[in-house]
């Protein structure tokens, strides 16, 4: 048939013979990369079964398992990385059906006590604690400097604490 590619089996002599060789080699060097080397021998059979793929295309079996286990063991930080700044929030205790009325109240109490603050202390309050942003990006989008924000905050904290004392 043109066009179908034959693909012969993989030489288990040599294959075997580079595993034996550099397997302990491979699982140090992915355990020095990701800073496991628990993880680092997982990485390194991975990337003897995907060599094991591709071992009748490649020309330099040592130099590619090489690559794959480089490749591999950066995919795993960048995971690391990714899962660190975005962890997964805990589960939150089950409530009762009372509890969500007491906490409406609340929200209702917050939400009347904000009104009430004046427009730039409340906008520092909720550009600084609901919209989470540093005290230099409230500065910057209020247009004002970073000590008029902590003045604001300030002023605006007070005054939720003497409205809000009932509460607590």
């Amino acid at each position: 048939m043109a066009g179908r590619v034959e693909r012969t089996r993989p030489d288990p002599a040599g294959f075997d013979a580079l595993f034996r060789d550099r397997y302990p080699e491979m699982a140090r060097l992915a355990g020095w990369l990701v800073g496991d080397f628990g993880a680092g021998e997982e990485m390194a059979q991975e990337a003897f079964a995907r060599l094991l793929d591709r071992w009748d295309r490649t020309e330099s079996p040592p130099a590619y398992l090489r690559t794959i286990l480089v490749n591999l063991c950066r995919a795993h930080v960048r995971r690391a990385i990714v899962v660190r700044r975005h962890p997964p929030e805990p589960p939150q205790p089950a409530a009762g059906p009372e509890a969500g009325t007491e906490a409406m109240g609340e929200r209702d109490a917050l939400r009347l006590a904000l009104r009430r603050l004046p427009r730039r202390q409340r906008e520092a309050v909720v550009l600084r604690y609901y919209g989470d942003l540093s005290l230099a990006e409230v500065a910057e989008a209020m247009a004002i400097t970073t000590g008029a924000v902590k003045a604001h905050l300030h002023r605006a904290l007070a005054a939720l604490s003497d409205r809000l004392e009932g509460l607590r």
